[in-house]
């Protein structure tokens, strides 16, 4: 069974047939062409010297060069056929990025790329465009990362575009591209699923309901789970109740992703009939003050609050493991407020009582924190955190290990955020105290955090645990404000000699953040 060949190229030569076209072109070119013309080769396309009766050299070369080609590539070269060209890339760009903004590029690129993120964030801000000459590694970093790759697009540019539609696997530029977002009814019908999805998100931006209204019609011939799961995603753009009734089908959905999917979607909507149903079941559930969840049986409440979890049933004796991921689901996505009905107490209240009383409570409300993103409930937990876990951070990461500190604190505003872990420290907080915190604070840190830090990381008491100085320079690193740079002197004659790397740490700190405040100055 033969191959289909790409567009344009003939099928693979049979490597068993005789070459009768090469033999015939080496014994002309022994002889000599003045002497015996360039022989004719019907196996191999034409070539532009055959309409020339006088060049017989020009003519027997270009053919050896063809048959070469199948010799070593197993093909026939043959003329590619028009629609296999590649259109040319005839837009111009006067937005390209400059040669000291590029070297800095290709610097980065070229090393660990922990500071690509900010690179792209100046040159989305300053409107510039990658230079060609770094655009495939740029789009090949995107193609391996998908959380760099909104920003690539930004940048990418016309060529980077081009380039695109090239490549399949840097699609992701042209899919990203906010001039592509439009609703267009021949890609609705017609395009794959990605192309799909963007189009009915850009039908939901501007007609939500109209947008709804195609993709319950299209539903139950959507074939495939994952582009259903595609084409419900786009609903996350303007969800609202008027949605809940097509969402809480896809409950009853065959594929898991499905199922997932509008679970999530409706976590979103905390007045929905869905959202009633939960606090119903952790109402049933719960016993306080005995012990709120501990040993409930979700699987109890039959199979309605299964498929309102978007669980499959797991038999008849479901196991202790099974009942403690029921009721993670089942504290996870319920309304956090019905905790607050059931125990009379403030969230701080409930955490705290949690904490001393029942540790799973506290990991699976921690880990709803998070999932609804509710930031009113983070302060809370991030209070009780503060007083109860700070200066015994190892303790109480033995008992949560999946606390989720970042998470927590990235649904507070920046200000507050840093706020918070400069009311954390205190003079005996230890340099691994202050990494903990530091680990889950996400840049850009503001000056008087940054300034801190820098006071703390030249204090000479931090020998006692030195192990944690290189973490903290590394992190600092990343996330100071590139005018972090005043507060580091280039000596660090504090600590000389009581610490091995601190000196190394130390220096690479500051060579980081004069490389980010040279980048800075460049966009300027």
């Amino acid at each position: 069974m033969s191959t289909p060949s790409p567009a344009g190229f003939s099928s693979p030569a049979d490597p068993l047939e005789a070459n009768t076209s090469w033999d015939k072109l080496v014994s002309a070119a022994l002889v000599g062409t003045s002497r015996r013309p360039a022989p004719p080769t019907p196996d191999l396309p034409p070539t532009p010297a055959d309409e020339d009766a006088e060049a017989g050299a020009s003519a027997l070369l270009d053919r050896a060069a063809l048959a070469v080609v199948r010799r070593l590539a197993g093909h026939v070269p043959a003329t590619v056929a028009a629609e296999a060209v590649v259109a040319p890339d005839g837009e111009d760009d006067a937005s390209v990025a400059g040669p000291e903004v590029t070297r800095r590029l290709e610097r980065i690129l070229a090393g660990p790329s922990e500071l690509l993120p900010e690179w792209l964030g100046l040159a989305g801000a300053a409107g510039l465009h990658v230079a060609p000459s770094t655009l495939p590694a740029l789009l090949a970093k995107g193609a391996y990362n998908s959380s760099l790759r909104p920003a690539i697009a930004a940048v990418a540019g016309p060529r980077g575009r081009w380039l695109a539609r090239v490549n399949p696997g840097w699609g992701y530029v042209n899919a990203l591209d906010p001039r592509d977002r439009v609703f267009d009814e021949h890609t609705w019908e017609r395009g794959s699923a990605v192309e799909r999805s963007h189009a009915l998100a850009a039908l939901r931006a501007v007609d939500p309901d109209r947008a709804r209204e195609l993709l319950a019609a299209a539903w139950p011939d959507l074939g495939r789970a994952e582009l259903r799961r595609h084409l419900l995603e786009a609903l996350s753009t303007g969800l609202g109740p008027a949605d809940e009734e097509f969402v809480e089908k896809a409950l009853d959905d065959k594929g898991g992703n499905v199922r997932g999917l509008a679970l999530s979607l409706l976590v979103r909507l905390p007045d929905s009939a869905h959202a009633h149903r939960l606090r119903g079941y952790v109402r049933d559930l719960a016993t306080f003050p005995q012990g709120l969840m501990d040993g409930a049986e979700v699987a109890s409440l039959g199979p309605q609050a299964l498929r309102d979890l978007a669980l499959v049933p797991a038999g008849d004796k479901p196991g202790a493991q099974v009942d403690r991921e029921h009721r993670w689901a089942l504290v996870t996505n319920t309304p956090l407020d019905v905790w607050t009905e059931l125990t009379g107490r403030d969230p701080a209240g409930i955490f705290r009582y949690a904490e001393e009383h029942e540790g799973p409570l506290f990991d699976a409300l921690a880990n709803a924190i998070t999932h609804q993103g509710n930031a009113e409930w983070a302060r809370a937990l991030l209070t009780v955190f503060r007083d109860g876990a700070l200066g015994r951070t190892n303790d109480f990461a033995r008992r949560h290990p999946s606390f989720p500190l970042r998470a927590l604190l990235s649904l507070l505003p920046v200000e507050e955020r840093c706020a918070w872990v400069l009311g954390s420290l205190t003079e005996k907080s230890s340099m691994q105290d202050l990494y903990d915190l530091l680990a889950g604070t996400a840049g850009p840190w503001t000056r008087e955090l940054s300034a801190e830090v820098a006071g703390r990381l030249r204090a000479p008491k931090w020998q006692r645990d030195a192990r944690a100085y290189g973490p903290v320079c590394e992190i600092a690193a990343e996330r100071m404000p590139v005018d972090g740079i005043d507060d580091l002197p280039p000596d660090l004659p504090e600590i000389r000699g009581s610490y091995g790397n601190a000196e190394p740490s130390y220096a690479a700190l500051r060579d980081t953040l004069l490389f980010r405040l040279d980048m800075h100055r460049e966009f300027m």
